[in-house]
């Protein structure tokens, strides 16, 4: 009696590769690599869209990051001091909202009026030199000049105009403010906290990389803050004391904003050139030309003193790309998107190289790499 052949023996025509030979697998995984391709790419686009409608928020959480890394920073040089890590924070704290209360309480109300006259200043001044352009023939007005110097310079009305007005018109962003500066104190006094937490998102044999990658993202925006911050104090100091010897009106609220105007690379100094020049010429076109002396000393000093120190604390971003961030996340998430352009750019370029360049290409060219 010859053997029948075993129940579950799959015939030529029966099997998957006679069935479809050539195609790369059967009709059902290529339905579901499709559904699988197509959730990645809507989760992705979700993604997107969650980050642009809450990108306000999500910039005020970064800045909160930034700050507590600034607060970590300081606290770490007071530990070179002997001093334990809970009371160098606290010691930041106290020193932070003593920086906040002490424009307050020496005449803060008469600061900020004069730091109203001066916007007022230097706004007439804009009006009257692109109107005499206009003149001249080229494209420009009074009219247009207003709206345009509108967009870069707050309105002196809503900011110390009567204290009421002030106050109210400045509540939005000072309530902002305070959740930003507690955010960053949460942060800053236990950091393992948030790391550990969001490190436990990622499978185990992950965590290890994801934790390293961390520290190397929160020590990159670290010595970028230390290296801003060496500019902004080198451009305010060398600001207030040639402003100061020309005799300029307002000459620490013009240092000041120069200082920090620094805190925005590439644009920003241009920016708080133009006003000093603009606010010399309201004392006459002498006094503008030697604020314009100032401004080129400044610059000067920036390029040959400080810049050289902040590039040995940190790698510095290619000009074209601190730009191009700018413009672009300005474009698309208004003044908080471009002044925090750069901070988020050297986090993300440090994340981009660690996990990507390093672990899934191999690592970067050879000229890439210095």
């Amino acid at each position: 009696m010859p053997d029948a052949p075993p129940p579950f023996a799959a015939s030529p025509l029966s099997s998957p590769a006679a069935a479809a030979p050539g195609d790369g697998g059967s009709t059902p995984q290529l339905a579901h690599r499709a559904v699988t391709v197509a959730a990645i790419a809507l989760g992705l686009a979700l993604l997107v869209l969650i980050a642009y409608v809450s990108a306000s928020a999500l910039f005020l959480l970064f800045g909160a990051l930034l700050l507590a890394s600034i607060f970590c920073g300081l606290a770490r040089l007071l530990q070179r001091l002997g001093l334990p890590r809970w009371l160098s924070l606290l010691l930041v704290y106290l020193l932070t909202f003593a920086i906040i209360i002490a424009p307050v309480a020496w005449g803060g109300v008469a600061l900020a009026g004069q730091f109203n006259e001066l916007l007022a200043s230097v706004r007439d001044q804009a009006n009257q030199l692109l109107g005499r352009l206009g003149e001249m023939g080229l494209p420009v007005g009074e009219d247009s000049a207003g709206q345009e110097l509108q967009t870069l310079l707050p309105q002196p009305s809503g900011l110390a105009s009567s204290v009421g007005q002030a106050l109210f018109g400045a509540l939005g962003a000072l309530g902002n403010f305070f959740v930003l500066l507690f955010l960053a104190i949460f942060i800053s006094w236990q950091p393992t906290l948030y790391r550990d937490g969001l490190v436990s998102l990622f499978p185990k044999a992950k965590r290890a990389r994801v934790a390293e990658v961390l520290e190397k993202s929160a020590h990159s925006l670290l010595m970028w803050v230390a290296g801003d911050a060496i500019s902004m104090a080198t451009i305010f100091s060398v600001s207030w004391i040639g402003l100061s010897l020309i005799g300029i009106n307002n000459a620490f609220l013009l240092a000041l904003q120069a200082g920090l105007f620094a805190f925005i690379p590439t644009l920003g100094p241009f920016v708080a050139g133009v006003i000093i020049v603009l606010a010399g010429l309201a004392q006459g076109v002498d006094m503008a030309l030697w604020a314009l002396g100032v401004y080129v000393l400044i610059q000067g000093v920036e390029s040959n003193v400080t810049q050289p120190i902040a590039q040995r604390l940190t790698t510095s971003l290619p000009p074209a790309l601190t730009l191009g961030a700018q413009i672009i996340f300005g474009l698309l998430f208004g003044l908080a998107g471009f002044i925090l352009a750069v901070p988020l750019m050297a986090v993300l370029v440090t994340m981009v190289r660690e996990f990507y360049v390093e672990d899934v290409l191999g690592g970067p060219v050879d000229g890439a790499r210095s």
